[in-house]
């Protein structure tokens, strides 16, 4: 029995890994919403994923983000030295781990629709501050390999918000946090959510076909 979850879950993960490093992969499917913020894209690959996380629990989901991490690094390395990935694999798993937790114990589209709005709340909130104080530096160490402290990495990504926004004074100004981190893990997160909630109830039904060939 142990035998045949451990191959359902490798080959429930390997399917929607698949899928979520096809959506990746596919041209156009990834873009940014404000110019001159390159590294601020929405991407469609977060959508098998929440759907697996809620269908088949949350080692499943946790699972196929690392794997799509593993994937995405050879492409993410060249570009942004892996912390990409890093930000992605954070931000997924705020996200997915606590919709897939709720939703497991709690049944049902109104909890289903409760567990997503919990796990977009949890992942705006990681996505802002951590993005904010930690990949955002990093970025900034990447790019400006001279930088040697926390300001000078800070005050090189801000020249890319700078841009986007002239009237901004600081890397310390809040209409960073205000402007553009928040809206944008907003807007990404309800593109998943309202493509999710469209795939999941025909892709629900040939779940529960497999779960009742299971038994």
């Amino acid at each position: 029995m142990k035998i045949k979850k451990s191959l359902l879950l490798i080959a429930r993960v390997a399917i929607f890994g698949a899928l979520a490093i096809i959506l990746y992969m596919v041209p156009g499917l990834q873009f940014p919403i404000f110019p001159g913020l390159t590294f601020l894209k929405i991407h469609f690959d977060e959508i098998p994923v929440l759907f697996a996380s809620l269908a088949y629990g949350p080692l499943t989901g946790s699972l196929i983000i690392f794997l799509k991490g593993i994937f995405k690094l050879i492409q993410d390395i060249g570009e942004t030295g892996g912390i990409g990935v890093i930000a992605d694999i954070i931000y997924g798993l705020a996200f997915i781990l606590p919709a897939a937790f709720i939703y497991k114990y709690h049944k049902g589209f109104k909890m289903g629709l409760v567990a997503i709005f919990v796990g977009m709340l949890v992942n705006l909130i990681f996505s802002a501050f951590i993005g904010y104080y930690l990949i955002y530096p990093l970025y900034g160490f990447y790019f400006n390999p001279s930088a040697s402290n926390y300001n000078e990495a800070m005050e090189t990504v801000f020249t890319l918000f700078k841009a986007a926004d002239s009237s901004l004074t600081s890397w310390k100004d809040p209409k960073i946090l205000f402007e553009f981190l928040l809206p944008f893990n907003l807007i990404k997160n309800a593109v998943i959510v309202v493509f999710t909630i469209l795939v999941y109830k025909p892709l629900s039904l040939l779940v529960k076909k497999e779960e009742n060939k299971e038994k």
